[in-house]
């Protein structure tokens, strides 16, 4: 089963965004299918303080890690993630309705499987053009290859990780 990670946009922003708590909701509403279909096991919310991602984080039944950085963020949610696979999204986006049954055959060669990009819809020109080039805004991870790394956030744990693998569906901007 996968373990979702979602990162308040205020934490790649350096200060609080005022739609950061929306961001984060409309992420976890895509993230219900999975859950559904036993998918997804759990979610945790990562963000700043004074944002109310707490309380949404007990309304969504998620658990919340109240950081000011990203890293601290993250090296706590990985250490209490349930999940065989780590699936860490920046809030704002979401995986479109194919994304379960992608992450479904991922956990079926769990043993072989080390990382997958969810890279940012087309949406410029050149974007459209080559889709490589669209930003990563989300990745599913497994645990084994950041074993002992702290990553700062999420451009680092696809370094760390040396994700290669994008995943066949674009994440849809939603904020």
């Amino acid at each position: 089963m996968i373990s979702a990670l979602v990162l308040s946009p205020s934490l790649a922003a350096g200060k609080s965004l005022p739609r950061a708590p929306e961001a984060v909701a409309r992420s976890l509403g895509a993230l219900v299918r999975a859950a559904v279909e036993g998918i997804l096991r759990d979610v945790t919310i990562i963000g700043p303080e004074g944002e109310g991602l707490a309380t949404l984080a007990d309304h969504a039944g998620c658990e919340f890690i109240e950081t000011a950085s990203a890293q601290k963020g993250l090296s706590q949610g990985l250490e209490r993630m349930r999940g065989d696979i780590a699936f860490i999204i920046e809030g704002g986006y979401a995986p479109p309705s194919g994304f379960t049954e992608e992450a479904g055959d991922i956990l079926r060669e769990a043993a072989l499987f080390r990382g997958a990009l969810l890279r940012r819809a087309p949406h410029s020109l050149l974007t459209r053009l080559a889709p490589a080039l669209a930003r990563p805004v989300g990745a599913l991870v497994a645990p084994s290859a950041l074993a002992g790394a702290a990553p700062r956030d999420l451009a680092d744990v696809i370094r760390r990780a040396k994700i290669r693998r994008t995943l066949n569906l674009p994440a849809l901007r939603l904020v």
